[in-house]
Formats: structure tokens, sequence, C-alpha cells
């Protein structure tokens, strides 16, 4: 899924939790930060949940522990992404624990793999 400013409407973000940016458009590492971010984005520009329902988590999860690097860039920053979105998506009833944690494993091992 490609993102940007003119095809989906990006919430903001400033501060510690702040997504790297560059020209005004999103920036990432690897492929799977780009896809954790198109996730959290797409469930929330489809109503799945309000934005600041998200950017709550992330809050929580970024002052639990600081990015060392203090850059968004650096994986931890995605990280604490992809924790807050876990538990988003558990808190909202999308998933269980359980299932979160069977997904996890399923792609860990390849048995959930990408079709494109």
């Amino acid at each position: 899924m490609s993102l940007s400013a003119e095809s989906i409407e990006i919430p903001e973000m400033s501060g510690a939790v702040a997504y790297p940016r560059k020209n005004g458009e999103p920036v990432f590492d690897a492929p799977w930060q780009s896809r954790a971010f198109g996730m959290v984005v797409r469930l929330h520009t489809s109503g799945v949940y309000p934005w600041d329902d998200f950017k709550k988590l992330l809050i929580e999860e970024v002052s639990k522990q600081p990015c060392k690097g203090s850059t968004p860039e650096s994986s931890e920053y995605y990280e604490q992404w992809v924790d807050a979105f876990w538990r988003l998506l558990v808190k909202k009833g999308i998933f269980s624990e359980a299932e979160m944690r069977a997904r996890a494993e399923e792609f860990q091992n390849g048995a959930r793999q990408e079709v494109y």
C-alpha cells in the first residue's frame, strides 16, 4: 500500500511521537515500518477507531522507554508504534491477546506469507 498526504489524510503527530518525514511525506527505514504505519492509518481512516485512541497508546509506549537515538527514524520508534497498535487492537476487541500472539508466531515461522 502506498501512502501519501495526497491519497490518505494522515493525522499530524508532533513531539516525541512524531513520525519521520521528508518533504512532508512519511519515511521508513524498512518495509515492515511502512506496513505497520499503513495498517494503523488505514484502520483509522476506515473508521475503526479515532486517531486519538492510537495516539494515546503510542504516547504511553514512548514514555515507557524513549528512543535511545532520540530520533523517530530508529527501529525502536516503530517497535513502539507496533506495540501501541497491538494494544489498540486488543483493547478494541478486534483481536484477542491469544489471536495476536498466534498471528505473530505465524509470521515469524513463515506460515503466514505475504502475497502481492
